[in-house]
């Protein structure tokens, strides 16, 4: 087997195409167009990268120098690099700090070291989370992080904290304090009344739903402030920052996500709008079992996704045998990982009939289970095998 590759991607990407070429069914299990002076090449320029943390991971933590390598190799990206997989993972710890001779660690064999890793690193947290009296961070928040800051400023912290108040609570309130906010409702009933006849949200612009990005129609009678005079707007107590075009009264509004329109029956009170945009900003972004979810909700009986990417993202390809005119993804933008983000370039729905002109160019995410075809396919349970499942060339995207 050969491992096709370009000579100008990075080393990492590689590393990875060339993991995914061993067989350790051969004599030789490396492919049969690299050298070993070439994958030797590869891991000494990510050695460049990541081996003083590998070597202080080694030696400041209960990681083994093989546990630390798999942690540092398989968790930290560089900017431009891909994440490494298991199989590139056994490359580089039998090019580096040894001879090349036998056959490259397995794909079992790193991922039981990486299993150690976590394991240390689990107990680890674990005993800083209990170092302090109960409640433990686990009891009072969904996705308890670790924050790193200086003694003065934790002191500091303190002395601002309120009865009954923990330091979360605190710096979100803090926070919120510093911020000039305004309910983005009232801002848009504000346009109306001012003789707006219409206010949107550009959705077709990358990362909308980070900075609102409103565009108000205005008729030329009219004289309405678009200067909000706050830095943001909330929607049920998350601020958002936001822009603002100006536009004249009956300009185009199909791309856009409409928040007010006057008159007519297809006007749209503000309170309407909103909960529009409420709805949409829950669909922007989803991961893959959460995509799943909302399949079975919208009766799609399989999840597809092409091998090539759609523009700059991934192509989506929903099995449906009901057709009834509704896009299952609609509002989805982004696909979000174990570790990577992908943008969603493209979303197709076809009949199970129709999947089998789609299944040379596309892989099989999830199927259900009264889905109308050959294959039979469940989405797995761990992050990193849901994540592998999907097109190499859909993953250097992310």
């Amino acid at each position: 087997m050969e491992a096709s590759f370009e000579t100008n991607w990075h080393p990492s990407t590689k590393l990875n195409v060339i993991g995914a070429a061993v067989d350790f069914t051969r004599v030789d299990p490396l492919p049969e167009n690299v050298t070993r002076d070439e994958i030797e090449e590869y891991c000494y320029t990510l050695e460049q990268l990541y081996g003083a943390y590998v070597d202080e991971v080694a030696a400041e933590t209960a990681l083994s120098r093989r546990e630390a390598q798999t942690w540092v190799l398989r968790n930290l990206v560089y900017e431009g690099a891909d994440r490494l997989s298991f199989e590139a993972i056994g490359l580089y710890i039998w090019a580096i700090g040894r001879s090349t001779d036998g056959d490259p660690l397995s794909r079992t064999i790193v991922t039981e070291y990486h299993e150690r890793a976590s394991e240390k690193i689990d107990a680890a947290e674990a005993t800083l989370k209990r170092t302090q009296p109960p409640p433990y961070p686990d009891d009072l928040f969904e996705e308890p992080t670790m924050l790193w800051v200086d003694s003065g400023v934790a002191e500091r912290l303190a002395r601002r904290t309120g009865p009954e108040e923990g330091f979360s609570d605190a710096l979100e309130r803090l926070l919120d304090e510093t911020l000039d906010a305004s309910p983005l409702v009232d801002l848009v009933e504000r346009f109306r009344d001012a003789g707006a006849t219409y206010v949107g949200v550009r959705t077709a612009q990358p990362g909308w739903d980070r900075d609102l990005p409103l565009s108000v129609h205005v008729p030329s009678s009219a004289a309405v402030d678009t200067n909000i005079g706050t830095d943001a707007v909330v929607i049920d107590g998350t601020p958002y920052p936001v822009g603002i075009e100006e536009r004249p009264a009956g300009s185009g509004t199909g791309s856009l996500l409409t928040l007010f329109r006057a008159g007519g029956d297809d006007s749209v009170a503000p309170e309407a709008g909103v909960g529009r945009l409420r709805e949409a900003l829950s669909r922007v972004e989803a991961t893959l079992p959460e995509l799943v979810d909302r399949a079975r909700e919208a009766g799609v009986e399989a999840l597809a996704v092409a091998d090539e990417p759609a523009g700059a993202g991934v192509h989506l390809i929903s099995v449906a045998s009901a057709d009834d005119g509704s896009e299952p993804f609609e509002r989805l933008d982004r696909l979000a990982l174990d570790d990577r983000t992908l943008t969603v370039g493209r979303t197709t729905t076809v009949p199970p009939a129709s999947y089998a002109d789609h299944a040379a160019a596309s892989t099989l995410v999830w199927t259900s289970a009264d889905a109308e075809l050959d294959a039979d396919r469940d989405l797995p349970s761990d992050p990193v095998e849901r994540r592998e499942r999907l097109p190499a060339a859909v993953l250097r995207t992310g």
